[in-house]
């Protein structure tokens, strides 16, 4: 087995450098975690005749506060107010102690390997931190929209319909609704198809800007994405076999991953891993489910047809939709339905989802 040698990121920085001072990031409020924080740090302090607010003072001093929140990673000025802001909450609760480097770069967001606080039990842990709203590609992600709950900054549904006019009218409150709503959304589908056993990252938590989840790879280098891999004849059959199980998985937990190919699989020690959920789509609410989904089959075959894999995309991907109850071809075309008209709507969900599950 070969591998290509893994790729750095660092020409994402001058990207970064366009972002602009800290007063142009979008406000998104901090979540209180309570239930996403890390077993909170013990402090100990030797018996002594000080005072008791001696010892108040001094754990005090020792409390991790944003402030204090200096990291190893050679960022530009505005990166590093932009990490600042977005990981500091992460810092305070004790989720991080410092950020390493960048393992990827994005248009939309940048992945960031970190060293994970004692409490967490882990070595490293990765920041997913998207970049601020202005400058993610908003205009062509109604492909990806329609049929998606709209989420607020808690992971709840938005019923207020002073927000959801808001963000059709794409104003800027609606655009700062929407890009919460976008990160939450990814959050959200990496815990329902962690519980349900797919090969992806553990989620850990979500606040302001960014997501933390478990960190893929060695102290050095972060694990590469498999389309820098060549593999061995038999690990490739074992791995194509692995994909489609986790692709079923998704399936079966009302979930297409919407953008899958090589490059959004992690390859580490003979396992994979599979990331970038923020597109994700329910094959039984978006009218371009079955031809979405069977772009992430195709795109799958081609890299382990390379692998010496043979592989039919199409047989596989009708095969595997009709055996989860869902039509290949509609009764009406989708292109003349109004996915903002309630009939039409409501119509599009009866005939592709009958059964009502």
């Amino acid at each position: 087995m070969t591998r290509d040698p893994v790729y750095q990121h660092s020409d994402q920085i001058d990207d970064i450098k366009e972002i602009g001072e800290l007063g142009d990031l979008p406000y998104i409020k901090y979540l209180p975690m309570k239930d996403q924080r890390p077993p909170a740090r013990k402090k100990t302090t030797k018996k002594s005749g000080f005072s008791h607010e001696h010892i108040l003072a001094e754990l005090a001093e020792q409390a991790d506060d944003v402030s204090t929140f200096e990291f190893t990673y050679k960022a530009s000025r505005h990166e590093r107010a932009w990490l600042i802001d977005s990981l500091g909450r992460f810092y305070e609760q004790q989720w991080l102690d410092d950020v390493i480097r960048m393992i990827k770069g994005g248009k939309e967001a940048s992945v960031y390997q970190c060293t994970a606080n004692q409490t967490t039990l882990e070595n490293f842990i990765a920041a997913k931190v998207y970049r601020p709203r202005r400058f993610r590609n908003l205009k062509n992600d109604h492909l990806y929209r329609e049929g998606r709950a709209r989420l607020d900054a808690d992971g709840s549904v938005i019923i207020d319909h002073g927000a959801l006019h808001a963000m059709h009218k794409r104003t800027e409150f609606g655009l700062r609704m929407m890009h919460t709503s976008w990160m939450q959304h990814e959050f959200q589908t990496m815990q329902i198809l962690h519980t349900a056993g797919a090969d992806v990252p553990v989620p850990y938590a979500c606040d302001n800007n960014a997501i933390l989840m478990s960190y893929i790879g060695g102290e050095g280098f972060a694990a590469p994405n498999m389309n820098h891999i060549d593999l061995d004849p038999d690990e490739s059959i074992y791995l194509f076999e692995r994909v489609l199980e986790n692709i079923e998985i998704m399936l079966a937990n009302d979930r297409i991953h919407g953008d899958l190919s090589a490059y959004n699989i992690l390859y580490w020690d003979g396992e994979i891993t599979i990331i970038d959920f923020p597109q994700a789509i329910s094959p039984n609410e978006n009218r371009s489910a079955f031809a979405i989904f069977e772009r992430d089959l195709t795109r799958i075959c081609e890299y382990f047809a390379r692998q010496r894999v043979d592989v039919k995309p199409h047989m596989i991907a009708a095969d595997m939709w009709t055996a989860y109850q869902h039509r290949l071809t509609p009764d009406v075309h989708p292109n003349i339905l109004d996915d903002q008209d309630d009939e039409d709507l409501a119509y599009w969900k009866s005939i592709s989802n009958p059964d009502g599950q």
